[in-house]
């Protein structure tokens, strides 16, 4: 098989990427390139990669300044896959590489395979409802990729050679930085997530799922609704298709309706558990267990127990 090309966003994501594409082919010779320097590079590029780029983004300018290099290289070289992390930089990146190659780009895509110039991978449809397999037969496809969607690979030997990508300046410049608030919550790398919706009446009442969360050693995420119309939560709390896309081992939905907007970010969870007063909702018909109650009574009995 010709060459599997991964554009990490950071060192972390290219050991994803990596076991990504040693699970499409064992055998396809493996080029990293990732945002940052050469050491970097060489930190992505450790896992086994025959070579590795550095893409360091310039105080003024945009990540997606190599778009363009990226792109040209491809058609010099024709990688058969491009696998890219599905960050927001990623995604926007992948998307103009593939303008440029006029290649079919699969976001978020799973269970992807290649059979000569035919690349076959699944992707959601319909805000999450649905899954679609689709195959594209091209010289290169592009595939953005979770945080979460295979197992790291290990640290290995050093990558054969570390570059530097050439960077193609765009017309749009930074002018500036803001630095966001810290975030209070990772849920991305939660093991357990304690997640609330508009069951929960008033914003006092969200002690009751601290308190859970506490109990059992979960961190807190929430509804759209609560982080965006309500303000109760910040917004990197919100879980959904446009919010955080997790894969927990727990995810525990208390008062959450469970449209498909907020099914698709949590439906890849190991374990799902909905606590609601509505029997027929759409998180318990997805939950792969529910509990049927009002959740000031429910919620306390869970902690009681927890705390033995």
């Amino acid at each position: 098989m010709r060459d599997i090309w991964i554009v990490a966003e950071n060192p972390a994501w290219a050991a994803v990427l990596f076991a990504g594409a040693k699970a499409i082919s064992s055998d396809a010779k493996i080029v990293a390139f990732v945002n940052g320097d050469e050491a970097a590079a060489k930190a992505a590029g450790s896992y086994g990669a025959a070579a590795a780029f550095a893409m360091p983004q310039p105080a003024d300018g945009l990540w997606e300044g190599y778009a363009k290099p990226l792109a040209e290289k491809a058609k010099a070289e024709t990688p058969a896959l491009i696998l890219v992390s599905a960050s927001k930089r990623g995604r926007d990146l992948a998307a103009q590489v593939a303008a440029i190659l006029d290649a079919p780009l699969f976001t978020d895509g799973k269970n992807v395979t290649v059979n000569g110039d035919a690349v076959t991978a699944q992707t959601m449809i319909y805000g999450g409802t649905g899954i679609k397999t689709a195959t594209a037969t091209a010289t290169t496809a592009l595939v953005t990729v979770g945080a979460k969607d295979y197992d790291p690979a290990p640290a290995g030997s050093a990558p054969g050679s570390v570059a530097t990508l050439p960077y193609a300046a765009t017309a749009a410049k930074v002018t500036g930085h803001q630095a966001r608030p810290a975030a209070s919550v990772n849920l991305p790398e939660a093991a357990k997530v304690v997640s609330v919706g508009r069951g929960f009446a008033e914003e006092a009442e969200l002690a009751f799922a601290r308190d859970l969360a506490a109990a059992i050693g979960a961190e807190v995420g929430c509804s759209r609704p609560i982080a965006e119309f309500f303000k109760w939560m910040p917004e990197e709390c919100y879980v959904g298709i446009s919010g955080q896309v997790l894969k927990p081992d727990l995810y525990l939905a208390v008062g959450i309706s469970g449209q498909a907007q907020h099914l698709f970010g949590c439906r890849d969870a190991k374990c799902i558990v909905s606590i609601n007063k509505d029997a027929e909702c759409l998180m318990n018909q997805n939950a792969d267990y529910y509990i049927v109650g009002d959740l000031k009574e429910v919620v306390p009995a869970i902690i009681k127990a927890a705390k033995g």
